[in-house]
């Protein structure tokens, strides 16, 4: 979709137009400051149309890039449940990560130490 010339209005910023856009990369000048943004993750959190909604077309995109994230969700947790089956050890961000037998989910382990 091109997005030259769009007019967009942002929470903090007010109105603004789309001056340029370079993949999915986008610039909007605002009365008082330029700003880049991500599309079409933008238009989920900062950004409508200038008439306050938000085009089907974006809102397709919009669900096209969560069905792409949570589809690499999906792979890296299937990854690391095949990894714990053959007892490889998964650092995660408070510890190890062990997996509960009983529902096959990973859960954080504070309490074991990484040697």
């Amino acid at each position: 979709m091109i997005f030259l010339n769009l007019e967009v209005k942002h929470k903090s910023f007010g109105n603004g137009v789309v001056v340029s856009q370079n993949g999915k990369y986008m610039t909007v000048k605002f009365d008082t400051v330029q700003k880049i943004f991500v599309y079409p993750d933008a238009f989920e959190s900062f950004l409508t149309l200038a008439d306050g909604t938000v085009s089907e077309e974006i809102m397709l995109d919009i669900q096209a890039t969560r069905n792409a994230k949570q589809a690499i969700i999906q792979r890296k947790n299937e990854e690391n449940i095949r990894a714990m089956q053959k007892g490889i050890v998964i650092p995660g961000k408070d510890g190890v990560i062990a997996m509960n037998d009983e529902n096959q989910e990973y859960k954080a382990n504070e309490t074991d130490e990484i040697v």
